[in-house]
């Protein structure tokens, strides 16, 4: 008789890819919010088109240049927290090789235009100011984000975020004065002009890729040093409601009346055409490292301050018992948090990170060595780099 043999098979090893990871980021704020099996699987498909231009690629391999995220993910989840809406949103960054600012560029217009052509998306205020952001600064840390908005029952629509120092640094009031001009924002400029400190810097130029009066714009303003008072006195304005609340907001992320945020934290303005000031505005802090940098101290800390506002944490509870891994510490799983008030109400929003690299390499975002084409060199690839200050 003979003895058939067979040969044991080769083993096939799963490669994780960017968008595997990033998904899975997104999928569990998606629960946390209550999407049903529908609602997820339409965020996760928005997700794959906004990141078409890296979502193949493998984790392992080196990354891309990004200012989006401490370890240059190039993209983030976040989760609105007001009791009342189911609210899930990402923002993303398009890429392209090789890495460069002019590459992104082509690369996020690409995407927009895919968004005008699946989804609708009006890019009737994108085309107005295109021009304005060109030529590129090629040392510029970043050039067009998108954004996505995922409501609970609704359908998604879009946002962009515009670097205004794209054309570099000392550029940043030129540019977004000559776009708020074109977008008929002009007569708030003096307001804007006024508020801005020496250091302070303008950062980005942002609005809904929606049609007509619905479309909310708004300036990011990136204050060189912040405490809880100083951000306070930024979120006053004429019929403004809370600013004490904001102080006590920064106090209960930052551990302390006294606590500096250097260079992370923000002030965003909502302008309109025809007025002179903003209409509303909201507070950004970036939670790691400038807060904490252990994730468990910056959950605690954020109970704390959603306690204090009246908010509900279930949600928050439910996506970051998820995104932490069991067993063991993690950091900088939170990015930032935001607080505004709509109709009286307060509402806070929890950016989170998918750490697509924050294992391997630590916070290479957070003022790099080198940006472009990758925050790690071929010498340094597989090390893991120290914890940098805020770029």
């Amino acid at each position: 008789m003979v003895r058939s043999s067979t040969s044991p098979m080769p083993e096939v090893r799963f490669e994780p890819t960017r968008f595997d990871r990033a998904s899975r980021a997104l999928r569990a704020l998606a629960k946390a919010s209550e999407f049903d099996g529908g609602e997820e699987e339409q965020a996760v498909a928005v997700l794959r088109t906004l990141a078409g231009s890296w979502a193949d690629m493998p984790l392992s391999s080196p990354p891309r240049w990004s200012g989006l995220g401490a370890d240059a993910s190039g993209c983030d989840v976040s989760l609105v927290v007001d009791g009342l809406r189911r609210e899930v949103r990402v923002t993303v960054e398009a890429q392209d090789d090789p890495p460069s600012p002019p590459t992104y560029w082509s690369a996020a217009l690409r995407l927009s235009r895919t968004l005008e052509t699946q989804y609708g998306a009006d890019l009737s205020r994108l085309d107005a100011i295109a021009d304005i952001f060109t030529p590129l600064d090629p040392n510029a840390a970043g050039v067009l984000w998108h954004g996505a908005v995922f409501q609970k029952g609704k359908p998604p629509w879009f946002k962009v975020y515009l670097h205004l120092m794209a054309l570099g640094r000392n550029a940043a009031r030129i540019t977004a004065r000559a776009a708020m001009e074109r977008l008929r924002l002009g007569a708030c400029w003096p307001f804007v002009e006024t508020r801005l400190g020496a250091d302070d810097e303008l950062l980005f130029l942002s609005f809904d890729l929606v049609p007509g009066s619905d479309a909310r714009v708004k300036l990011y303003v990136r204050h060189a040093e912040a405490t809880a008072a100083t951000l306070e006195t930024a979120a006053k304005l004429p019929g403004a409601s809370r600013p004490a609340d904001v102080r006590g907001f920064v106090e209960d992320l930052t551990g302390g009346a006294d606590e500096i945020i250097r260079r992370g934290a923000l002030t965003s303005l909502q302008l309109r055409p025809g007025d002179d000031v903003p209409i509303h505005l909201s507070t950004h802090v970036r939670l790691y490292p400038h807060c904490a940098t252990s994730d468990a101290v910056m959950s605690t800390r954020l109970r704390i301050a959603l306690r204090r506002l009246g908010l509900p944490s279930t949600s928050y509870d439910a996506a970051i018992a998820a995104l932490v891994s069991e067993g063991r510490a993690d950091e900088a799983v939170h990015g930032w948090a935001s607080i505004q008030w709509i109709r009286q109400r307060p509402c806070a929003t929890v950016y989170f990170s998918p750490r697509l690299y924050f294992e391997r390499y630590g916070p290479i975002g957070l003022d790099p060595v080198r940006m472009w084409p990758s925050p790690v060199g071929p010498a340094n690839s597989q090390e893991r780099r120290p914890l940098c200050a805020p770029p």
